[in-house]
């Protein structure tokens, strides 16, 4: 009990263990706050890809793709007890060029060209494979009031990225400046080559605009009706490029049964086709592992911020033992043994970390809750926003309070708290109680 009393009189006395509590609790303040963001958005681009993209794809790899008969396809793809739904796809790459207005001058207009991933698929089956009308703009069911023979015009009909166009801008102006988006009601022509190098155009116009918030898909996503895909690939009637799979429940010992039983249900119908399966989190491995190794990093660098806070309670606590030399023998000769010395100012380094972590964690918590007030408040005062809408489509800051993430976050502060009090603590044990008192 007397280790406790005298180490909280030392710090009622000594005032500097005040910068220890602060480097304790900033560290532990900022590990709180970046992780809850560095999660937040990890969680809301994994949920932006998900719902974009099957749980799983089975992608054929020739030219011509799948030509046999795929009603049967899908059927035995369906027949997969794990298997929810099945859609049909026809994917590729193309070249885009669209002619939309200027936004401040709408006699003056610019050339959008750049490429594109169109992807061609039957609307009410792909519907039951994603959540795609969730990310539409406009919300109309924009392929079944357009069938699949066009439009009106005869012309294709085509659902785009939320960030399709912009920047690399020709036409009446050359500079590249921002100017929009390609939006609802501008024309389009996409050109791709065939397998057997032979150009194709398609040129239709944009009836809805999808935003997945992910800017690479948001900017060359192009959906369009499985039969103009088809004539853009020229691949023969019923042909596809591959079939998107929803499962019932997506998890890993669902992937592998499904993987085994839809590899031997595609050899039954295709015995020579190469193809290939796989999750969307493969399909985004590159995407998925960059953004978690980032929050790692983050996480890493600011756990020095600790490591600084551990140095200063070391410091302090070498002090306090060089000041505290007859107070430590007076104590020996009393009968405290060297362990009970050495566990005093261990005990003393505990709570200058259990302050500073709570006052930490509690700042964090706060910070977190209250984040786009905060980034309101800090737009308002000097103009700077720190997730500008034109790159950040989101509706606020997307943070999780993990609190795993955060019990750990202040046992990491507590464990390297308890490190840097050691060297002090067994410098204070070691000392001969004669000769401390002798101290002058």
């Amino acid at each position: 009990m007397y280790k406790l009393a005298v180490a909280l009189r030392y710090l009622r006395k000594r005032k500097i263990a005040i910068f220890p509590i602060a480097g304790v609790a900033l560290g532990v303040m900022a590990l709180v706050v970046v992780l809850s963001i560095m999660q937040g958005f990890e969680t809301d681009f994994r949920d932006r890809i998900r719902g974009i993209s099957p749980d799983m794809k089975l992608d054929f790899r020739s030219t011509d793709g799948f030509t046999g008969n795929t009603e049967a396809l899908l059927a035995a793809v369906e027949s997969v007890d794990e298997v929810r739904a099945a859609s049909p796809y026809i994917a590729g790459l193309g070249l885009a060029e669209a002619n939309v207005p200027v936004p401040e001058n709408p006699l003056e207009r610019y050339i959008y060209q750049g490429y594109v991933q169109f992807k061609g698929f039957d609307f009410d089956r792909e519907n039951e494979v994603l959540d795609l009308e969730n990310y539409l703009e406009y919300g109309e069911d924009a392929f079944s009031s357009h069938p699949y023979t066009g439009d009106a015009e005869g012309q294709a009909v085509f659902i785009v990225g939320s960030r399709f166009g912009g920047k690399k801008h020709l036409g009446t102006r050359t500079e590249e400046t921002d100017w929009g988006t390609v939006d609802k009601g501008a024309r389009i022509q996409v050109t791709t080559f065939t397998a057997d190098y032979e150009v194709r155009r398609k040129d239709g116009a944009v009836v809805d605009v999808v935003a997945t918030g992910v800017y690479d898909i948001d900017q060359t996503l192009l959906f369009m009706p499985l039969d103009w895909a088809r004539a853009l690939k020229a691949l023969p009637p019923g042909g596809i490029t591959g079939v998107g799979i929803a499962l019932h429940e997506y998890n890993e010992e669902n992937v592998a049964a499904a993987r085994e039983k839809l590899t031997a249900a595609v050899e039954r119908i295709a015995p020579y086709a190469p193809y290939a399966l796989s999750t969307w989190e493969e399909e985004r491995k590159t995407f998925l592992t960059a953004v978690a190794m980032e929050r790692r990093i983050m996480a890493f660098i600011l756990f020095f911020f600790l490591v600084v806070a551990g140095f200063s309670i070391s410091a302090i606590l070498i002090m306090i033992v060089l000041e505290k030399v007859r107070d430590i023998g007076i104590l020996r000769a009393m009968g405290a043994s060297s362990r009970g010395v050495a566990g005093l100012f261990l005990l003393y380094g505990i709570i200058i970390a259990v302050i500073g972590a709570s006052l930490g964690l509690l700042g964090g918590v706060v910070i977190v809750k209250n984040l786009n007030s905060i980034e309101a408040a800090i737009y308002d005062l000097t103009g700077w926003q720190p997730f500008p809408p034109e790159i950040y489509d989101l509706p606020e800051i997307p943070r999780i309070l993990d609190w795993w993430t955060n019990l750990i976050v202040v046992g990491a502060a507590l464990g390297v708290s308890f490190i840097a009090s050691v060297l002090p603590a067994v410098r204070a044990a070691w000392l001969d109680p004669v000769e401390a008192i002798r101290y002058e």
